[in-house]
């Protein structure tokens, strides 16, 4: 069951490289030997693209540059590079540049879809088996409240939205209808929960996260994106919209 997993890119010259080195390293190490990387970009202002192709050729997996938009969000990154991807993968993933979710998790929930016991895996750093490393007080209170909300949610359970590791089934994905404004850092969460609202099969796994954002993420912004796509799971919930 090959896999296909995104890595969205907005100025990651200096956290590209190494954070390619890992994820081959943990996808070897764990026996996942058929995955394709797509570094897909939303709009990199520097050598982001320079530095793909640098470390495509020092790795084992096939590696491509992904040019999804000269400016945009990355949900946008990630739905282009899945909507374009090549025939024969059936398992699409993405995760952060900086691997700040220790890549280990993304090959655990790899297994729970080739197996057959899920649909859609998302990593969770509220599971009460995940690790959490070096997180501040504001990224911890305003990750709280997002998780307080989104667990509120009818029809899906969701205890961590903003973690950037999600994989889902590709026939899944195909089934999914998003509203067009959704191509923000919530894309992945919101994608997820309206799949399993569907009937797909939704699992939390425990993750090793630490952070590495160095004041690159705005969580204001990020937040009101969450926010706003709460507001509209709601009113789907509601028969609003």
């Amino acid at each position: 069951m090959p896999l296909l997993i995104v890595i969205p890119v907005r100025n990651e010259e200096r956290r590209l490289g190494p954070g390619l080195a890992r994820l081959a390293e943990s996808l070897q190490a764990n026996g996942c030997r058929d995955a394709l990387i797509v570094v897909s970009d939303n709009g990199s202002t520097d050598w982001t693209r320079a530095a793909a192709i640098e470390a495509a050729a020092k790795n084992p997996y096939r590696v491509v540059y992904h040019q999804a938009c000269d400016h945009g969000d990355k949900g946008v990154a990630i739905c282009s590079a899945w909507e374009s991807a090549p025939e024969g993968y059936d398992v699409f993933a993405y995760c952060d540049a900086d691997m700040a979710t220790d890549p280990e998790a993304l090959v655990r929930g790899y297994r729970l879809i080739a197996e057959g016991k899920a649909d859609l895996v998302v990593g969770s750093r509220w599971h009460r088996d995940s690790r959490v490393i070096g997180r501040s007080w504001r990224r911890t209170f305003i990750s709280a409240m997002l998780s307080c909300l989104w667990r509120m949610l009818p029809g899906a359970r969701l205890t961590d939205p903003g973690c950037g590791l999600k994989l889902v089934r590709r026939s899944t994905y195909a089934t999914l209808v998003m509203p067009a404004e959704a191509r923000g850092f919530s894309f992945g969460a919101e994608a997820f929960v309206r799949l399993a609202r569907a009937g797909a099969r939704l699992v939390e796994i425990p993750v090793h996260w630490t952070d590495d954002d160095a004041g690159r993420i705005r969580l204001g912004r990020a937040a009101g994106d969450y926010a706003r796509a709460w507001g509209r799971l709601v009113g789907k919930n509601r028969g609003l919209s």
